[in-house]
């Protein structure tokens, strides 16, 4: 994902290539769907800012309108910001003509310098422009430690969203969703197994089904309690 141009849809790889309205696991975040779709639709031309805790779904979020946008013959960017080094903050000059870009992680970059006048800047650019932008972070601006004042004023001012995370329930269907896309099955009792033993993380619980399935594969076995005993040393 460090090649990106303004014109290429960058998708994360895995599971989360596989993101889209259709398999998120709404929950008590319906508010933050329905801004997101606002975004895709142009129903909305304000800044969205959504944050919450690790595995809310941020980014799932993002790269499903993503998607959208692409599918509609729109032009549209997914930027992870854990990858700044790498990006660099002058290409944000550059996305001002999109339909839609979503930078995620924006913690990532606060209270660096040239990330934060790059982001100013971009924001005005795109709001000249029409472009629909969403923001993605762990804390609610005030509380990123920006220290570019007008940025922080300008993230404010946005439709601040917070996610809310996933209960028991809703993990086990993210769970299941998932496993099902990958071709397996995972029943109620083997998914609260993990939940009991594993981190209730939905990260990790995501990365913990990649290997699952990659075991599974391998072994040519069905995925039961007793194989994962096995796989897991449990």
């Amino acid at each position: 994902m460090s090649d990106v141009r303004p014109t290429q849809l960058p998708l994360a790889v895995g599971l989360a290539s596989r993101a889209s309205f259709e398999n998120y696991v709404v929950g008590a975040n319906g508010e933050a769907v329905a801004a997101v779709e606002a975004q895709c639709s142009g129903a909305s031309q304000g800044l969205l800012y959504l944050w919450g805790a690790s595995g809310t779904g941020k980014s799932h979020l993002m790269e499903a309108a993503c998607r959208r946008v692409s599918e509609a013959q729109g032009a549209a960017a997914y930027l992870p910001l854990h990858e700044a080094d790498t990006l660099g903050s002058g290409m944000l000059s550059g996305f001002s003509s999109l339909r839609l870009v979503c930078l995620d992680g924006l913690e990532r970059v606060a209270g660096r310098a040239d990330w934060e006048e790059a982001l100013f800047h971009f924001l005005n650019q795109a709001e000249a422009t029409d472009t629909r932008v969403i923001i993605a972070a762990q804390y609610a601006p005030v509380a990123l430690g920006c220290g570019l004042p007008d940025l922080v004023s300008r993230l404010a001012a946005a439709l601040v969203i917070r996610l809310s995370v996933l209960d028991d329930a809703e993990r086990c269907a993210v769970l299941q969703a998932h496993a099902r896309e990958r071709g397996f099955s995972l029943s109620s009792e083997v998914v609260r197994y993990l939940l009991r033993r594993q981190s209730r993380d939905l990260h990790s619980l995501l990365a913990l089904l990649d290997s699952i399935d990659r075991s599974s594969l391998a072994a040519q076995r069905r995925v039961t309690i007793p194989f994962l005993k096995e796989m897991l040393g449990d």
